[in-house]
């Protein structure tokens, strides 16, 4: 699935609990070039088509520096559920 980050939705939310690593989280609506969103389905991320009232099953993906691990190579958090679950 090749993903285009096509829409970038910057939003303050709070992340780390340490002062030091607050960082700024930013959320991405990603889409492929057959216009189909992310989302959610028996636990598993996939990609479809979403209309109508479906369209808010749309997944947002956050995205964070991952300061505490090999910084020199700029590695990342990506989420789904505001945070709450990872991408690995």
């Amino acid at each position: 699935l090749a993903l285009l980050f096509l829409r970038a939705e910057a939003e303050g939310f709070a992340l780390c609990h340490a002062p030091a690593l607050q960082t700024k989280v930013f959320q991405y609506r990603l889409w492929d070039v057959n216009q189909r969103t992310l989302y959610l389905r028996d636990g598993q991320l996939v990609a479809g088509h979403l209309q109508g009232a479906n369209a808010a099953l749309e997944e947002k993906v956050f995205w964070v520096p991952n300061r505490a691990f090999e910084p020199a190579r700029l590695p990342v958090i990506l989420g789904i559920r505001h945070g709450s679950r990872c991408l690995s």
